[in-house]
């Protein structure tokens, strides 16, 4: 058989046809073609929220179902449901008629933006404002993810983060008669918003929600008995950042389905014509990798007579020509912030269970889990009056804001202590960033290393399919794991390697569009065909665990050292 090095990414899942069949998984949208209407399907899986009046009966509404995710709004009180009129609108009376919507624990990431198409007699209001719709609360701390309401004859749109209520108000004009559409997008860290398509408003700078900690829910209407009259028509709520020309698609088809496009700007692109699906609109399918695609992989770390065959570069150096290093951090100073009030480069703690039987402490903690000295990033693995903690840190923040990387070589360099010779559990990873903005989409992990105390001589390497947050029929809907043990040796490394030395290493991985390589100490460990989850921006993670069944066995303190952590693109 040829090396490894004649043999095309194709041409060797060809070869292990034999393991497996079927073809690749891809999902879109249904179908869309130039020139057609625009509407909101064509944003396909973007939409994660759908209310619309034409999905109810006509009379009292006790409840209103979603079609995209089937979050019921409700009301259990009669004299508090609002009302499905004949002319198409559900209407809410001013005198506390609303619809209650459960707790969304994932909407400081789904939601990215809101569109509601609405009329409004704000001038009937006995309060000095009111609500239209809110998500998770509304008063005082309370999360407004988001929220929309009137005060003062303005619309306000909401998305409060820990540091500010970032909040947009907007003149209401016209009367109790007419419909208005506001569309509220939260991209790059701000707030843009637009009432019936004027030029955007734009707050905020770093914005990032927080998970919600209050246990408040939302509604769809005002529960105080002197608030104003209104109907809605239609709402929307997105996930994954909204274009600005999207955005304008989503202003114009709302007022057209209303009869309002003459409320649009003059010089507003559908005043005129309605909006249609132009070749940009149409977004490429998301894949998954097959199963024959899965068993290919397989097949280089868990079938070693294959694996051998096809590897062939066991040891190779590593090898950057033509890459520019794009990112670096040698931790000169402490450069770990908040998840979420933090600027970076690093944000903690974001990612959940990520440090095994430990608790997450958070930035300020005394006695701190991260500990900068020289140029020096250690994590320190210890137990306070609470138990053990120990500490993450990621390249994104909770929003999934911060530095990702499609394709490249990312490498730390790094040392661990061996403690008591049992429960640590230190790991050099990357993720990929759709886990933050697209949660109907499978996610991918790729461990770089994972050592455990216990075996110092063992280099741990693993690719992880996650299935997506929101379920999708057809995709992935069980976790997928293959890992590599590659045993630093004198017979199979040439010298004999303790990763708990506390001397330091070097521990890199290398993306490409045909291979992902793992290497150590600048040499390759192994490798594998690149999978297709493998081919969008990815984060990085660093931390030290406590492995859960040697916890009890936990003694003293566990560190692990970081020198600098790099990242390399093809020039």
């Amino acid at each position: 058989m040829p090396a490894a090095t004649d043999l095309s990414r194709r041409e060797i899942l060809a070869a292990l046809a034999c393991l497996a069949g079927g073809p690749k998984l891809a999902f879109a949208a249904p179908r869309q073609r130039a020139g057609a209407p625009w509407h909101p399907g064509v944003l396909g899986e973007r939409v994660w929220l759908d209310w619309r009046a034409e999905d109810l009966a006509e009379g009292p509404v006790a409840a209103w179902r979603d079609r995209a995710g089937g979050v019921v709004a409700g009301q259990s009180e009669a004299a508090k449901r609002p009302r499905k009129l004949a002319s198409g609108e559900v209407a809410f009376d001013g005198r506390g008629q609303n619809l209650i919507l459960p707790q969304q624990g994932r909407a400081y990431l789904a939601h990215r933006a809101v569109m509601i198409l609405f009329r409004l007699d704000h001038t009937a209001s006995k309060t000095p404002g009111g609500s239209l719709f809110y998500v998770n609360g509304l008063g005082g701390a309370q999360a407004r993810q988001p929220a929309v309401g009137y005060a003062a004859g303005a619309l306000e749109a909401h998305w409060r983060g820990p540091k500010s209520d970032y909040a947009n108000a907007m003149p209401l004009r016209g009367d109790a008669t007419d419909w208005h559409c506001l569309v509220s997008r939260r991209v790059d860290g701000r707030h843009h918003a637009s009432l019936d398509g004027a030029p955007e408003l734009v707050t905020g700078a770093n914005i990032c929600l927080d998970r919600n900690r209050s246990r408040a829910k939302g509604r769809i209407g005002d529960p105080r008995a002197r608030s104003a009259p209104w109907a809605a028509d239609c709402i929307l709520v997105l996930q994954d950042e909204l274009g600005e020309a999207q955005a304008r698609k989503l202003m114009g088809w709302a007022m057209w389905r209303r009869g309002a496009q003459a409320r649009l700007p003059a010089d507003h692109p559908y005043r005129h014509v309605p909006p249609t699906v132009e070749g940009g609109d149409i977004a490429v399918p998301f894949a998954e990798s097959s199963e024959a695609d899965w068993a290919a992989i397989r097949a280089y770390w868990d079938q070693k007579d294959i694996a051998r065959e096809l590897e062939q570069r066991l040891g190779r150096p590593l090898d950057l020509r033509g890459y520019k290093m794009v990112f670096e951090d040698h931790f000169t100073r402490m450069s770990i912030t908040d998840e979420v009030t933090g600027t970076g480069p690093w944000w903690s703690p974001v990612h959940g269970q990520a440090t095994g039987k430990a608790r997450q402490a958070r930035i300020g903690e005394d006695p701190p889990v991260f500990v900068q000295s020289g140029s020096e990033l250690t994590i320190r693995m210890q137990k306070d009056r609470r138990g053990w903690k120990s500490g993450v840190f990621t390249s994104v923040n909770l929003n999934g804001r911060g530095n990702t990387w499609k394709y490249g070589y990312f490498e730390c360099r790094a040392r661990a202590s061996k403690g008591n010779g049992f429960s640590s559990w230190p790991a050099f990873w990357v993720k990929s960033v759709n886990e933050f903005f697209r949660l109907t989409e499978s996610r991918l992990e790729l461990d770089i290393y994972e050592g455990y105390n216990a075996d110092p001589k063992g280099h741990h390497q693993a690719y992880h399919n996650w299935p997506a947050a929101r379920r999708v029929e057809g995709r992935l809907r069980r976790h997928r794991y293959v890992g590599n043990y590659t045993g630093l040796t004198k017979q199979q490394w040439g010298h004999a390697v303790d990763l708990f030395d506390d001397r330091f290493h070097t521990y890199g991985m290398m993306v490409e569009e045909d291979w992902v390589s793992f290497y150590f100490d600048g040499r390759e460990l192994s490798r594998f065909p690149t999978p297709i989850e493998a081919k969008q921006p990815l984060f990085i993670l660093v931390d030290l665990a406590l492995l859960p069944h040697q916890a009890k066995k936990a003694e003293g303190t566990y560190e692990f050292t970081l020198d600098y952590v790099r990242v390399y693109q093809r020039h």
